[in-house]
């Protein structure tokens, strides 16, 4: 086994029995020194959400920053994802010499999750080594790393035991020694199989005819355990049998559970003496409070069970299902629930808990056990194929989602309450879908519908089940619909309204409406209120427990959008990247849109026009979906402002014929391109002839300076100092400082003119114009720092300690720890203090 950890991935496969459990276990023992992170699989982690937490809780505990890593986990892509697998990589780095133990492969059955496992191979470093258990070969070309001698393999002949080991298990298991023909009888017979030997073992523990027993037994594999099987558990007592046969029916078991199960109140001892007497009995923890049956003497004692109490093995599940429920165990006491067929008392408990997974980011899982349950029987309940639409549309199967919603609200047996409900959780889909227009059309739908309930029954799905938490869900579907579409004062009110309803009382809800409406006044350009709006939402998802769901990436995106909006670019990019992080961790297509033009904003904002200009082209085939419209045009207005200020108005004025909108980035876009190609008329044009929203901030020191601009280039220095001062003065009320930055040189330098540049505010402006086009501090570092890592750095002067500004920034202690060490490396400094001394040096403070 030592041999094997000279390559990066080990494969255990050998069937039941065999000992790879027993061997790995033995193994790490025996080394001490070597950190092991062991993870015993069950069905259950087929959910790759399940399966990424459970891994990263196990290496958490060898490097705490793997716990920051849970928004890089996917909930649409059915494995661990591109972002969580290199994530890894440099994770895995840093770790001590480790050995990850993945247990029971082959109740894996996942295709994408196994796949993702030979991905996670090639970023293992030289010191960690993957290690897979099983009793198949899993469903994955592996040839590769043979063929790179990156795959080390034992099979059921290498762990077959011979005569030393043999003769030594007997003796431990019978208390006395066997002749040596003896032993090399038993094998023969069993070719080594370790439970066939260790079953044969217990037999002659109570046998005093070891010759005669030996004489007759023979065959192999399964045959043996049966036969033997059988033997052990009639040598048993009648208590001791009923104990065995009663504790099987669960995976997993305590003392106090066992007791539930089996009446035995010393269940304790019970379990100790089990495993003292090698009774196929496994500690699951170092304490010896939890274990499970060796799977194959767990077969057969459901086997016997059910033929000698035919029945008592639903009731005991139930049980153990009502044991668990009791400890707020939802999740297993669901599993117990189904295995015992007791479909209605799960799909009752689905229901009533359905949010908690929802909030728990384990979609999946409750859509596998809804699906457990016969067709027959969700047919009658229509709520659970409500539940179970949201909760695919949540999953990031937006159109599996919204088929078996639409089915509800076209069935002519469906209530008024099944179909309004079923309405509102399609308006939902206004995170998902790029089409605004639709998402306002279904919202008027379901308020008409609802207002037409006058008191009557709504299912309790997603706690939707009162008429005024649909009008909630409903009113705030309506307003991110107007947002997508560019209408901020109509998003804003129906969101507001949304904010007001009773259903807002939700964390959920309330953190999805508070950051959507962030984001409708960072657009707008107030910002000040657009930050109080996301520290809200954040601040609930945060005391909720669910910062890491992806219902949080409005909020995160418009902290993103107020920090470029002040000219503060480098305080940007932490809240961008988590926000881009939840939107793509299930497919939101239109705040994934939003993530990339923010992206693209900020790589312009930090001097880096080409990686702007190629993050704005992305193609909407790459994201699945077309951008929707409030992005489209930002993306459009974006894209010709990179290329007028290289100088190409050619090019920037035939990608604006094709744009025919009167959004007010692209008409301020399309003046400042008209201006810079020379034409005056058209320029004047343009501005007569849009309708400007007057009431909103950034569109009217947008329309401003397009006026400046043009009385500038019309000879008008005058009427351009006049309007231009308007716009100082409206953008220094809500801090809006970018947008003259966005503008060009030739608004720097109306705004340098001694009467505007006089301010305060228009002195930030310039500064912030000077900062834009100096070379990037720091740029002349061997490992130069990234956005994230210079945001840290613009931190560093402050007092705020590490958890302070880990709460400031809504991220955990260890992602700022995590970037002070690599700062500090790349800085060449040892600490704090001096990182502050050579962060001023270099001029990034």
């Amino acid at each position: 086994m030592d041999e094997a950890l000279e390559q990066p991935l080990t494969l255990i496969v050998a069937p039941a029995g065999s000992g790879k459990s027993v061997l790995l276990a033995q193994w790490a023992e025996a080394h001490p020194d070597l950190a092991v992170v062991w993870l015993p699989l069950t069905s259950a982690d087929d959910d790759p959400v399940r399966f990424s937490r459970r891994l990263l809780a196990g290496l958490a505990g060898l490097n705490a920053e793997a716990a920051d890593l849970g928004p890089l986990v996917s909930m649409h892509g059915g494995g661990l994802g591109t972002q969580l697998l290199e994530a890894l990589g440099p994770l895995l780095a840093e770790l001590p010499e480790t050995a990850i133990v993945l247990d029971d492969l082959h109740l894996l059955s996942n295709p994408t999750l196994l796949s993702d496992l030979s991905r996670l191979v090639e970023q293992l470093p030289p010191e960690v080594h993957l290690i897979l258990a099983t009793r198949v070969d899993p469903p994955i070309a592996w040839s590769r790393h043979r063929v790179h001698r990156g795959l080390s393999e034992l099979r059921q002949s290498d762990l077959a035991f011979d005569s030393t080991d043999t003769a030594r298990l007997l003796e431990r298991i019978t208390g006395r020694s066997l002749e040596p023909d003896q032993v090399d009888a038993l094998l023969e017979r069993t070719e080594g199989w370790a439970v066939g030997l260790q079953l044969a073992g217990m037999m002659l523990r109570v046998r005093d005819d070891s010759g005669a027993f030996i004489s007759r037994f023979s065959g192999s594999d399964r045959f043996i355990a049966d036969y033997l099987s059988e033997e052990v558990l009639e040598a048993q007592s009648a208590e001791r049998r009923s104990f065995l046969l009663r504790s099987s029916v669960v995976d997993e078991m305590c003392a106090e559970l066992a007791v539930r199960l089996t009446g035995e109140p010393r269940s304790q001892l019970v379990l100790e003496e089990l495993e003292r007497q090698s009774m196929f009995l496994v500690p699951l923890d170092d304490r010896r409070e939890w274990y499970r049956f060796h799977h194959l003497f767990r077969d057969l004692l459901r086997f016997r069970l059910r033929a000698e109490e035919p029945g008592i093995e639903a009731e005991l599940l139930t049980e153990a299902a009502h044991w668990h429920l009791e400890r707020g165990d939802f999740a297993p006491a669901v599993e117990y629930l189904l295995q015992a067929r007791q479909w209605d008392e799960a799909l009752d408990l689905i229901m009533s808990r359905g949010s908690e997974i929802f909030e728990q980011g384990q979609m999946a899982t409750v859509i596998r056990w809804a699906t457990e349950v016969p067709d027959t029987v969700r047919a009658e309940r229509r709520e659970v194929t409500l539940l179970l639409g949201f909760l695919k549309v949540a999953e990031g199967q937006a159109a599996g989602g919204e088929d078996l919603l639409a089915s509800v609200v076209a069935d002519p047996g469906a209530t008024p309450g099944e179909q309004a409900c079923a309405q509102a959780l399609l308006c939902s889909l206004a995170q998902f879908r790029s089409n605004p227009e639709v998402t306002v059309e279904m919202a008027h739908t379901a308020m008409d519908m609802i207002g037409r309930l006058d008191g009557g029954p709504v299912p309790a799905v997603m706690n939707l089940g009162d008429p005024r938490v649909l009008e909630t869900v409903s009113l705030g579907s309506c307003g991110r619909g107007h947002f997508l579409a560019g209408r901020m004062e109509e998003a804003r009110e129906w969101l507001e309204r949304s904010l007001e309803s009773a259903g807002a009382a939700y964390s959920v809800w309330k953190i999805a409406i508070l950051g959507s409406l962030a984001l409708v006044e960072a657009w707008s350009g107030r910002l000040e209120r657009a930050e109080a709006l996301a520290e809200e939402a954040l601040g609930v998802a945060r005391e909720a427990g669910i910062l890491i769901h992806p219902i949080t990436s409005d909020a995160f995106l418009a902290t993103t959008m107020v920090a470029l909006e002040r000219g503060q670019p480098r305080h940007a990019a932490l809240a961008l990247r988590e926000g881009c992080l939840r939107s793509e961790a299930n497919r939101r297509i239109p705040l994934t849109w939003i993530g990339r033009l923010l992206t693209a904003e900020l790589q312009a904002a930090e001097g880096h026009p080409d990686q702007a200009a190629a993050t704005a082209a992305t193609p909407w085939s790459e994201l699945g979906a077309p951008p929707p419209p409030l992005v489209e045009h930002g993306l459009v207005a974006l894209r010709c402002r990179l290329l007028r200020l290289a100088g190409d108005t050619e090019e920037a004025e035939r990608l604006l014929r094709g744009t025919q909108v009167d959004a007010p980035a692209v008409v301020a876009e399309s003046v400042a391109t008209a201006l810079a190609a020379g034409r005056v008329d058209y320029a004047r044009k343009l501005l007569e002839g849009t309708e400007w929203a007057k009431t909103e901030p950034r569109p009217t020191v947008e329309r401003l300076v397009s006026v400046a601009l043009l009385a500038s280039a019309e000879g008008d220095p005058d009427e351009a100092g006049r309007r231009l001062d308007e716009a100082l003065d409206v953008a220094s009320v809500h801090g809006l400082v970018e947008v003259f930055v966005r503008a060009g040189p030739r608004v720097i330098q109306l705004v340098a003119d001694p009467t505007s540049g006089s301010t305060p505010f228009g002195a930030a402006v310039l500064a912030r114009a000077r900062e834009a086009t100096a070379p990037a501090p720091g740029h002349d570092l061997a490992d130069p720092l990234t956005d994230r890592e210079l945001e840290i750095v613009s931190y560093l002067a402050s007092r705020l300690t590490n958890t302070e500004l880990a709460e400031q920034c809504y991220v955990s202690v260890n992602t700022i720890k995590t970037h002070m060490a690599h700062i500090y490396r790349k800085l060449e400094v040892p600490n704090r203090k001096e990182a502050i001394v050579r962060a001023r040096e270099l001029g990034l403070l």
